[in-house]
């Protein structure tokens, strides 16, 4: 749009000044809506973030668990070796493997 065109179309636009009270109750509205808006989205979020504190509080406490079984889990493993190598041994030094 040039500057003319502007200006023939600023020339032609009727401002009823006698209808601000009802624009500004309407802008009025549309702030206290967005404040209401905004109260409500700041509460969601402060919700939310104790909520992944205690979904994090909780992850953590299932990988410290999961560390202990890992741990167990390690111990067993050991555990089963030794029983065969140590059977494995007796085996052979009862002479078993290369006869009477």
């Amino acid at each position: 749009m040039s500057s003319a065109e502007k200006k023939s179309f600023n020339q032609h636009v009727i401002y009823p000044f006698d209808d601000f009270e009802n624009v500004f109750q309407r802008i009025d509205q549309r702030m206290t809506a967005i404040e209401r808006a905004t109260v409500l989205l700041e509460r969601e979020l402060a919700v939310a973030e104790e909520k992944r504190k205690f979904v994090e509080q909780r992850f953590n406490q299932v990988d410290t668990r999961l560390d202990r079984i890992d741990g167990h889990i390690s111990r067993l493993v050991w555990l089963i070796i030794a029983t065969i190598v140590g059977g494995l041994m007796s085996f052979i030094m009862r002479g078993a493997m290369f006869g009477p």
